[in-house]
């Protein structure tokens, strides 16, 4: 199936597809940052990053904050929607970044906790895989830059509360 043609996407209900099926997103994070590039991987960069519905479920907004680790200074921040388009039966993905830089990507549920983008315009693959109720990593691939990022993304909590 060529990345024209939309796998059928079913939620882990087998009747909700969409937007409710990205609940497992959904919530306060602390981000930690790994880069690998040309032979060589650092992880000087920390961030935290919110992940919300909007509109009630017709939406998925993910705002984030990245800051070098030891001086804790802002180094860049996003804002990314994710709708469901329907029609296609697909995510689509629109990045923006405060540098000015703008992406979209489209994307498909790979199994119930899984999301898998195919950037446009870029030879890059990113995906948001659950690790369980607290954890989830995104990892995103850029073969013509030989570039591997990973994000760890832990929940944050209050008193044992899950905000």
């Amino acid at each position: 199936m060529n990345s024209d043609q939309a796998e059928p996407l079913v939620g882990p209900d087998d009747t909700a597809p969409g937007i409710p099926a990205l609940g497992f997103m959904i919530g306060e994070w602390e981000l930690d940052y790994t880069v690998m590039q040309h032979g060589s991987t650092t992880h000087a960069i920390c961030g935290t990053g919110s992940i919300r519905r909007l509109f009630d479920t017709a939406y998925v907004t993910f705002d984030y904050q990245m800051r070098q680790r030891e001086t804790r200074e802002k180094i860049g921040e996003a804002h990314a929607i994710i709708a469901w388009d329907k029609k296609a039966g697909r995510y689509r993905y629109f990045w923006f970044e405060s540098s000015g830089t703008f992406l979209q990507a489209n994307g498909r549920l790979s199994d119930d906790h899984t999301l898998a983008l195919e950037w446009q315009g870029v030879n890059c693959r990113q995906i948001f895989r659950r690790v369980n109720a607290d954890a989830m990593y995104l990892e995103m691939q850029c073969s013509d830059e030989d570039l591997i990022l990973r994000v760890d993304f832990t929940r944050v909590t209050d008193a044992g509360q899950i905000r």
